[in-house]
């Protein structure tokens, strides 16, 4: 008397159901080429490389004291963070609403809003150093209406036409210092008056 049961289907579960091998088998071809596709990707040496904002953050790590705080472009302020551990007023996290707003308020930087009035909103958000990045500061994109100082001029409407803040810092040396630039970045500190 055989011990051997069968299934319903009456094959031998002993050696288990042809339709599951077919599938096992398929899955395991299957997977070759992706085991090969990360194998490649694994295999890959690369690193992310930005020479000019290296030399802003081995600057700033030099040159600014550790409790220094910054202010900028998002992208470049969340990197400042991690790299030198500098404090910084704005940080890219949309979810809070506080967060937006004091966002909203660093980037006048790249506004055409007069140089005291970006230095007093600076100031009273504690900040000492300011980056600012050439391709934020650029007044035109090749898509229409997407560079930020465009963005500004709808919001601004009495400053639009006017000079980009970015051009014209140089033009108020009682309000502002410039201590580093390189091709992209230019690292500029308040100077508080009384």
């Amino acid at each position: 008397v055989s011990t051997q049961s069968t299934g319903s289907s009456g094959i031998n579960a002993e050696y288990g159901d042809p339709r599951y091998m077919i599938v096992f088998i398929l899955l395991g071809a299957m997977s070759i080429p992706g085991y090969n596709n990360i194998s490649r990707s694994l295999a890959r040496d690369g690193e992310y490389n930005n020479p000019a904002q290296e030399e802003l953050f081995e600057w700033i790590s030099a040159n600014t004291p550790a409790d220094a705080v910054f202010a900028g472009s998002m992208p470049v302020m969340a990197n400042l963070r991690l790299s030198t551990g500098r404090n910084i007023v704005n940080h890219p996290h949309y979810e809070d609403s506080a967060l937006r707003e004091r966002t909203k308020r660093v980037y006048q930087m790249f506004s055409r809003k007069p140089a005291a009035e970006v230095h007093a909103t600076l100031l009273a958000l504690s900040v000492q150093y300011a980056i600012l990045d050439r391709n934020w500061c650029t007044a035109s994109r090749p898509m229409d209406n997407c560079a930020i100082p465009q963005v500004w001029d709808r919001e601004d409407v009495e400053n639009r036409g006017k000079t980009v803040f970015c051009e014209r810092v140089v033009d108020h040396p009682e309000l502002f210092k410039r201590e580093f630039a390189n091709n992209q970045y230019r690292v500029i500190k308040l100077i508080e008056r009384d």
